[in-house]
């Protein structure tokens, strides 16, 4: 048995005990009434009622809830004290006293525990009393005294009944008892016991001579003091409505409730302002003996991805059931009082209910409003929150951070999607994007944030970093996790993603300019893709703007000439023959890893380093292009990416000028940005046909990756137009092929030569043969390349475009300038 059974044993013969003290008191009494009868059967009814009415009023004795009331009831047994049967006043009293305490508690069980602990006190009264009368003591001695024994017999019963837990904290003790209180209910009960006594003095009690001056003198003083105390018990119950209505009041005041608090909580709160118990609880099993309670209903509406304290997350915790899903759930406010306190009224449990229903009615609004706000917040395909969430969560995430605590925000764009819609369909489409967020959600930290911003758009929010690097760990392990093979509709799909990254150490004044950052750097990883960069595998760029740390990466690697080059094969699709190279600049960090292109120079440009990034580039291009031609002669060509207001002296044309005379074995092609041309004046003009009659070649690059115009071709001399990937990522759709004839016409009319971009499988290359394309560049030829495995490869297969694969048909090879 356990301690706690042992102590519910203990309880229960404890009760069993006084109830039947109760039982053999009254029996009593009604034995020795039928043996010798009183003389008067009005003066017992006057006894009766007297004892019944007084018996209600009752006064706490204790600081804290829960410890036994007294009332002044026991004071009227001076009546026994002169009197000839006083068992029988006992068993009166008894009875009267079980009869009042059964009505008002509605457990005749409970009124006769109570009821047992009183007769104990009342034959500990009239028994010293009587004793103390006999002795020869004064009468109003002798009711101090009886008084006394009475209140200690009472207290000491209580006190063993409740295994001596009167603490203030519940436990063991008697820190709960209030002295004054119990003083000033003994001196009441004190004062009316003589009262009564002074009163009916001369009378023998309920077995008096019957004459009825002696029957007043008896029934006139107890009717009196019942009338007195049931006003005061009205005045009391009175002030206790006036509780329980306040607290009812406040709770309807309170309305709405805070929604971002507990409910049950406040429940509680406004349960305990109404009604004077020991104990709130709110649980799933009804009120039980010596227990009130009310039925609380709620659904159970918290989402950890919504609010951002687990935002971060809050997401945190990964999928969320819909708001559809969740149950209600049947539970009970539960008011209980320890054994022998004031017991519940009807009031009381009235008072109850009505806070359990302004409860329950709060939470199924709050239940509806939290629906409703999902539904706005929600993004009802991945189920992640959407742009709205996300712009509160960021904000209260740069906020509520420590000065010191970093955040990142990565922006994710799924490429290709628009591919893989038009192509598989948009049911492939929705798996794909509903993969990706599972991915997500499942990638990130507790305290991170994910959500969904656009159709092919995902924000993450990374929260209490450290550092630039420790964010960058971060974003490779989610773009790895996202990057894994999927099973849709019985096919294997791998997601792409380009990630922009933008790190914040600080607190933000505009926490907005993070997501831009994160946004620009994105977008160039995607313009760097066109440009040559990975296309068939996730790439993550970082902010530029967000870090000072990544200036001095960049600074030093510009000045200290560690940065890569990287070289690309231009191919004759006709010959399938390499015929130049493209060079790109690459750089890899030992700590954060490789810094995207776009990154490196949008960062060289913002430190005044970009024409010295230029020349570092065409220097070691020129002397790349030397040592392939000695392996492949026919590898003629090297080509650098620069934009028009480079060429200018000022900045790398004079360079040109010196060093490509001394390389006179290689050809040097300036590929050109088309939107750089926009604004060429006569000068840059002229530069440009200056260089070509140095034997130098003018691209223009990108064109096609935006708003093109017919125009950029007139702008400026050229001998090679290069046409941007994102005009042949379909080349099944008839409008792409015949825009690419078109423009392979246009170069075939003017003498350029036409460069088509981003070629990744035979299929492409089939068809751009079969329109007339003749050069070609892409993942399908080769990778871009450090100089020891291009030298490899030339070394390996010669000027061979296609490694390892079956060459297109040749045709008749016709003459270039580039190749």
């Amino acid at each position: 048995m356990t301690l706690r059974d042992t102590i519910r044993t203990r309880s229960f013969l404890g009760s069993a005990a006084l109830a039947t003290v109760t039982v053999l008191t009254a029996v009593a009494g009604v034995v020795a009434g039928l043996i010798d009868p009183p003389e008067t059967i009005v003066a017992c009814l006057v006894f009766l009622v007297a004892v019944g009415v007084t018996a209600v009023f009752q006064q706490p004795i204790g600081r804290v809830p829960g410890l036994p009331p007294f009332g002044v009831a026991g004071a009227l047994l001076v009546i026994a004290l002169p009197a000839e049967n006083p068992v029988l006043e006992v068993g009166l009293w008894v009875i009267a006293f079980f009869v009042s305490k059964a009505v008002s508690s509605r457990s005749p069980w409970m009124a006769a525990q109570w009821t047992g602990v009183g007769a104990l006190g009342a034959i500990a009264f009239v028994a010293l009393g009587r004793a103390l009368i006999a002795a020869g003591l004064p009468a109003a001695v002798a009711i101090v005294l009886a008084t006394a024994a009475h209140f200690a017999v009472v207290l000491a019963v209580y006190l063993a009944w409740q295994q001596f837990r009167w603490s203030a904290d519940g436990g063991r003790g008697l820190s709960g008892i209030s002295v004054p209180r119990i003083l000033m209910v003994f001196a009441l009960s004190t004062v009316v016991g003589l009262a009564v006594h002074v009163a009916s003095v001369g009378s023998l009690g309920l077995l008096g001579t019957g004459e009825n001056v002696e029957l007043a003198r008896m029934t006139v003083p107890l009717l009196m003091v019942a009338l007195l105390f049931y006003g005061l018990a009205k005045r009391s119950q009175t002030r206790s409505g006036e509780r329980r209505l306040s607290g009812v009041v406040d709770a309807a005041r309170a309305l709405p409730w805070d929604l971002t608090a507990d409910p049950k909580e406040a429940m509680v709160e406004f349960a305990r302002r109404a009604i004077d118990a020991t104990e709130f609880e709110v649980r799933r099993t009804p009120p039980g003996r010596n227990e009130i309670g009310a039925r609380y209903s709620a659904l159970d509406t918290t989402d950890p991805q919504l609010n951002p304290e687990s935002i971060a997350q809050a997401d945190d915790d990964v999928a969320n059931e819909h708001r559809e899903d969740a149950v209600e759930p049947q539970e009970f406010l539960v008011a209980s009082r320890k054994t022998g306190g004031v017991p519940f009224s009807a009031d009381d449990e009235l008072a109850l209910d009505a806070i359990g229903h302004i409860a329950s009615e709060t939470a199924r609004v709050r239940g509806a409003y939290d629906t409703l706000l999902d539904r706005v917040d929600r993004d009802s395909l991945t189920g992640l929150p959407n742009y709205n969430a996300f712009q509160r969560s960021l904000a209260r995430l740069n906020e509520d951070r420590t000065y010191a605590s970093g955040i990142a925000v990565l922006f994710i764009d799924l490429d290709q999607f628009k591919r893989l819609n038009d192509t598989e369909g948009h049911h492939i489409g929705d798996e794909m994007l509903s993969v990706v967020a599972t991915r997500l959600r499942a990638s990130v930290r507790p305290h991170d944030f994910v959500a969904r911003v656009g159709g092919d758009e995902f924000v993450v929010v990374l929260t209490k970093l450290q550092s630039l690097a420790e964010a960058k760990g971060v974003t490779d392990r989610i773009v790895a996790n996202i990057g894994a093979p999927a099973s849709l509709a019985g096919r294997e799909f791998r997601p792409l993603v380009s990630v922009g990254l933008a790190y914040s150490g600080h607190q933000e004044t505009d926490p907005q300019s993070i997501v831009v950052d994160a946004d620009h750097s994105m977008l160039a990883i995607k313009k760097s893709r066109r440009q040559g960069g990975p296309s068939s595998e996730s790439s993550v760029g970082i902010s530029p703007h967000r870090s000072s740390r990544i200036n001095e990466i960049v600074a030093r690697a510009i000045d200290d000439g560690s940065l890569n080059v990287v070289y690309q094969p231009i191919v004759n699709t006709l010959e399938d023959k390499i015929w130049a190279f493209e060079s790109l600049v690459r750089y890899t960090h030992p700590e954060l890893g490789r810094i995207s292109t776009a990154s490196l120079i949008e960062k060289a440009k913002g430190l005044g380093r970009m024409d010295e990034l230029t020349r570092q580039v065409i220097a070691t291009s020129l002397q790349s292009g030397r040592e392939f031609r000695k392996l492949v002669p026919g590898v003629t060509v090297m080509t650098i990416n620069l934009e028009v207001e480079q060429i200018r002296d000022e900045h790398v044309g004079a360079f040109l000028k010196d060093i490509v005379p001394r390389y006179p074995d290689v050809t040097l092609c300036l590929e050109l940005n088309e939107r750089s041309t926009k604004d060429i004046d006569d000068d840059l003009r002229a530069q440009a046909e200056l260089f070509r009659e140095l034997g130098m070649l003018i691209a223009l690059d990108d064109y096609g990756s935006e708003a093109s115009s017919v125009g950029a071709l007139v702008r400026i001399p050229m001998d090679i137009l290069k046409i941007d990937r994102s005009l042949v990522d379909n080349l099944e759709d008839t409008r792409q092929r015949e825009v690419v004839r078109a423009l392979q016409g246009f170069g075939d009319a003017f003498d350029y030569s036409t460069i088509v971009e981003g070629i990744e499988t035979q299929d492409a290359v089939d068809v751009l043969v079969g329109i007339g394309v003749r050069h070609a560049q892409g993942f399908f030829y080769g990778r871009p390349a450090p100089f020891a495995q291009t030298m490899s490869r030339l070394k390996s297969y010669g000027a061979a475009g296609t490694v390892g694969r079956s060459a297109p048909t040749a045709a008749p090879a016709e003459a270039t300038r580039a190749g």
